[in-house]
């Protein structure tokens, strides 16, 4: 019964990170006044949520502790958003977002531990349906809150407030739902495929297309990855190549691919931001301003970059600049020795293990890096995807570890006599153990 209730509490806080459940009243801007900080009842759910996570986590404290391991590069680039508060421009708003983006990554680390790679995407499966139905029912039901009608008429953005956030919430659903092949039932994830692909295209959203296009590619690398190594190296050099020229056409042909596109050259005005950005980011090149201090609407350091752009920007549209701009070149590296060590670890996986199911960290991997090229921002208190980062971090780095692959995919506990330690040992799983046994639970 508690792992059943353990489960549910896993969907439901998984959609209370997607900002679904909170995003009409819990705007992230100082001047709502329906902020989780201004207003008692969110809070409280806050409180709740996160007080329920620790709870499951000391529950389960072995488990947990490995994460801790795993995911040490993730938790120390929480650590320091928190740390951050000794030199930010808003010590008191850095200290509060910093606790909560320490609790957000808790759960991711929980979340990776806690499950199979097989629970986790069942899980996020059934979360993530839950979200695509609840937008569709929106916009179809309650077009006046659900289908936009200033900006962007027509284009649908659901309980997401937003068309952009809607096109990547449907994209990494379809991410999560594409491996899930006998885990979760067949007619469920085919729906799921379906409503997904659907939203995301009446979401309008170019971003969610242009990295959808992207990541189809990437299932010609992970058969490349598959290969003996000597025909890795010579296919390797072959795509690299190949990527080399793509990139240099569209360098040389930028504005006609943009139009295109439906894009204009400025990037619906990026490239101006990330002008204004840098100039703030030489500033305090080493530490930031702080997490969550720096874009502050017409208050502190983000008015200038508001006075030079003509009007108030709410991130960089950009991940990797949002971040240096909050904690420096410090935190930059931080994340990126954590993402390195995890996209090694993920290709190993893919390279041990034939199913369809493994390259679920890959593709999350990459997802995160394209879209953070011209979205933002990574760290975020409250965030699911950081919290999926953290949850994928840590299964691509035990599955590596343990070298056992079909183990934490199928969730089984095999075990054989090491003949000089004495020592049970997991043995390496079969093809056969890569999807669970029926009526056999893989989390």
């Amino acid at each position: 019964m508690l792992n059943l209730l353990e489960k549910w509490f896993a969907v439901l806080m998984l959609l209370y990170l997607s900002s679904g459940l909170t995003g009409f009243l819990a705007g992230d801007t100082q001047q709502n006044v329906w902020r989780v900080e201004d207003n008692p009842l969110l809070l409280a759910v806050q409180i709740f949520m996160y007080a329920v996570t620790c709870g499951f986590a000391l529950l389960h404290w072995r488990k947990f502790a490995s994460a801790l391991g795993a995911g040490g590069w993730v938790l120390a680039l929480a650590l320091l958003a928190l740390a951050s508060t000794f030199w930010s421009s808003d010590p008191e708003f850095t200290f509060r977002r910093g606790l909560v983006v320490v609790a957000t990554t808790v759960f991711g680390l929980y979340f990776g531990s806690r499950y199979s790679l097989a629970g986790q995407v069942r899980l996020l499966g059934w979360a993530f349906i839950a979200l695509a139905g609840l937008c569709a029912a929106c916009a179809l039901l309650f077009p006046q809150y659900g289908i936009d009608s200033q900006m962007h008429r027509g284009d649908w953005h659901g309980i997401l407030g937003q068309k952009n956030l809607l096109g990547r919430a449907m994209l990494v659903g379809f991410l999560v739902l594409w491996p899930a092949k006998g885990v979760l039932p067949g007619i469920v994830r085919g729906a799921g495929l379906l409503l997904c692909a659907t939203v995301m295209l009446m979401s309008g959203s170019r971003s969610a297309l242009v990295v959808f296009s992207a990541l189809l590619l990437l299932g010609v690398v992970y058969r490349i990855l598959r290969a003996r190594l000597t025909t890795l190296v010579p296919l390797t050099i072959a795509l690299l190549a190949a990527a080399a020229g793509v990139t240099w056409l569209a360098v040389g042909n930028s504005s006609l691919l943009l139009v295109s596109l439906g894009r204009e050259p400025t990037l619906t005005r990026r490239t101006e931001i990330w002008a204004a950005v840098w100039t703030a980011i030489s500033s305090r090149f080493a530490l930031g301003y702080g997490f969550a201090g720096f874009w502050t609407g017409l208050h502190g350091e983000s008015a200038r970059i508001a006075a030079r752009l003509g009007f108030v920007a709410r991130h960089a549209h950009n991940g990797f600049l949002d971040l240096w701009l909050e904690l420096g070149i410090a935190g930059l590296l931080l994340f990126f020795a954590g993402y390195l060590r995890a996209l090694a670890d993920g290709v190993r996986l893919v390279r041990m293990s034939p199913g369809r199911l493994a390259t679920w960290p890959l593709q999350y991997l990459a997802c995160l890096f394209i879209y953070n090229l011209a979205e933002g921002p990574i760290l975020r208190q409250n965030n699911l995807y950081w919290a999926l980062y953290a949850a994928v971090v840590v299964a691509a780095a035990q599955a590596a570890r343990r070298a056992q692959p079909a183990y934490l995919i199928a969730g089984r506990d095999l075990h054989y006599e090491d003949q000089h330690s004495g020592l049970p040992r997991r043995t390496p799983g079969r093809l056969g153990d890569l999807h669970p046994e029926p009526g056999r639970s893989a989390a």
